[in-house]
């Protein structure tokens, strides 16, 4: 119920023609305090206070109406200047013409004059234009604000809609290559089966669980990336070079869910594919209190021939979350070589 009436009070104060009644009904009460003479000239000076608004809606309304859609928002600022000052000796004009003419043909029966000079209207004048200017452009800025955070919205729910279908796409490759290795561990009873199960059981709770938070603990994030390396070592072919280092004290730090696996499982992708004797994977992490930086460097196989072999969806839409969840606080670098192929990646937590 408090909710439904909240509700309806900001669409009643949203609505733009209550929002014109009540800065006119403002403005009729400020001049009219500053007008008011004496109770006996109570009419006189409700008139009055009537009269000399003819010319500050019109000043107001020639601003907001042509001003500022035909210069202003077409980035016309000269023309916008000229057109401002155009409009502010014209109010000036009307004022002083509305007490001169217009005065004693509305209001026959009254004497009227202008209580003030010229620069005092030229004054009035110019703080209408002043403030109507200033009101618009907060307005702008307001609704400017919250377009940005509707279309903000609209990328998290439609970045969190990618990770989930990277997380559908990952599971299932994931745990079949895992499985497939355990089974072979299986068949040579090798005493290492009882851990990789509970390693492969430790990643698939991660993923299917965990990863639905938009941060989790960077030491669980570290500890789903050493998992997935040593279940990739069993498959690697025995020439390869797997190096897997971090460096640094891990704390309480915070980060967004999977943004490394991608680099890491291109790295394995392409860097073990081939017939070349030296291939490596080394990836490595920097950790300090406030920022980390990460580093995945990987051999190019002889049967890679695509340039940029990491480009593609994924890559994209790691891009995309980096820029959500880390504006202004990464720096992302790729690079690559006839021989090799490198990704760094620097964010400030």
């Amino acid at each position: 119920m408090i909710n439904q009436l909240k509700h309806k009070i900001e669409q009643f104060f949203q609505n733009k023609l209550v929002q014109h009644l009540l800065f006119w009904a403002l403005s009729f009460y400020a001049l009219f305090r500053l007008f008011f003479t004496d109770k006996k000239y109570l009419e006189t000076d409700i008139i009055y206070t009537f009269l000399f608004h003819i010319s500050l809606f019109f000043v107001v309304y020639l601003n907001l109406k042509w001003l500022f859609p035909r210069f202003f928002h077409q980035k016309k600022y000269i023309s916008y200047a000229l057109g401002f000052l155009l409009v502010w000796i014209l109010g000036t004009i009307l004022n002083h013409l509305t007490f001169q003419y217009l005065a004693d043909w509305l209001f026959n029966g009254y004497y009227f004059i202008s209580y003030y000079e010229w620069r005092d209207i030229l004054e009035f004048t110019f703080s209408y234009l002043i403030l109507s200017s200033l009101l618009h452009l907060s307005k702008s800025w307001f609704e400017l604000n919250e377009k940005t955070k509707a279309i903000h919205r609209l990328e998290r729910e439609k970045l969190d809609a990618e990770l989930q279908s990277l997380k559908a796409q990952i599971n299932p490759h994931f745990l079949f290559n895992s499985l497939n290795n355990l089974y072979s561990l299986s068949l040579d009873t090798d005493e290492r089966l009882p851990a990789y199960l509970l390693r492969l059981s430790d990643n698939l709770r991660y993923m299917l669980y965990e990863c639905s938070d938009e941060w989790v603990s960077l030491a669980k994030e570290l500890q789903y990336i050493q998992n997935y390396v040593d279940f990739q070592r069993l498959r690697a072919p025995a020439r390869a070079d797997i190096q897997y280092e971090v460096k640094g004290e891990l704390q309480e730090q915070l980060i967004a869910p999977l943004l490394f696996i991608h680099f890491i499982e291109n790295a394995f992708k392409f860097g073990l594919k081939g017939s070349n004797e030296k291939t490596f994977t080394h990836i490595k992490f920097q950790i300090e209190a406030k920022s980390l930086s990460f580093q995945v460097s990987n051999s190019k196989g002889k049967v890679v021939s695509t340039p940029m072999a990491h480009s593609g969806i994924g890559l994209e839409n790691t891009k995309k979350r980096l820029q959500l969840l880390y504006p202004e606080r990464h720096k992302l670098r790729i690079t690559e070589d006839e021989h090799r192929f490198d990704v760094f990646l620097d964010i400030t937590l």
